[in-house]
């Protein structure tokens, strides 16, 4: 079995808000058989606390994980399957909740649904970056912190599939 890496990092965006081309890995080196598949990606929030603006109702968090750097016009597309760029997508939904205590966001399927559905046909030889946006029921928008983990295995490719794989990341159609 080969060795996996890990990654692990944070990223704070506030409630209904983005936050694009979050770099969580680069490699750049003249070696270029080395390369990495991503096994698994995930997102969840650290911060479930969080002035909610006294209002009960839905929080939608949604992400993305790219090869390069996107410029989304709009929300949705951070997370679009149209963009070479990304090769996984996560989104996940929210209750917010208003409390006397502490407002709160609370997740009703639990922690183990944080799963990003990924590209099976993908090899990653320069950066992976972390995208996200969320949106609310509430006007209120708290600063909240995302955790991430991504899993990749190593991989060794010859230099042509390294050099197809560099333009396939920069968003290059490679089929035509």
């Amino acid at each position: 079995m080969s060795k996996i890496l890990t990654f692990r990092g944070s990223i704070d965006v506030a409630d209904n808000a983005r936050s694009t081309n979050n770099k969580i890995f680069s490699y750049e080196a003249a070696d270029l058989t080395r390369a990495w598949k991503v096994v698994s990606f995930y997102l969840w929030p650290e911060s479930i606390r969080g002035d909610t603006g006294a209002v009960d109702g839905q929080y939608m968090l949604a992400a993305s994980l790219a090869t390069d750097i996107i410029n989304p016009s709009g929300f949705d597309d951070t997370v679009t399957i149209n963009d070479n760029r990304q090769i996984g997508w996560i989104q996940k939904g929210y209750n917010l909740r208003d409390s006397p205590v502490s407002d709160f966001i609370s997740s009703p399927t639990g922690i183990n649904d944080l799963a990003a559905i990924l590209d099976p046909d993908h090899i990653i030889n320069r950066h992976l970056y972390v995208n996200l946006y969320t949106t609310t029921d509430s006007s209120t928008s708290p600063e909240r912190r995302y955790n991430y983990l991504v899993v990749l295995e190593p991989r060794t490719i010859n230099e042509n599939e390294a050099i197809l794989q560099m333009i396939k990341g920069v968003a290059q159609n490679i089929s035509n």
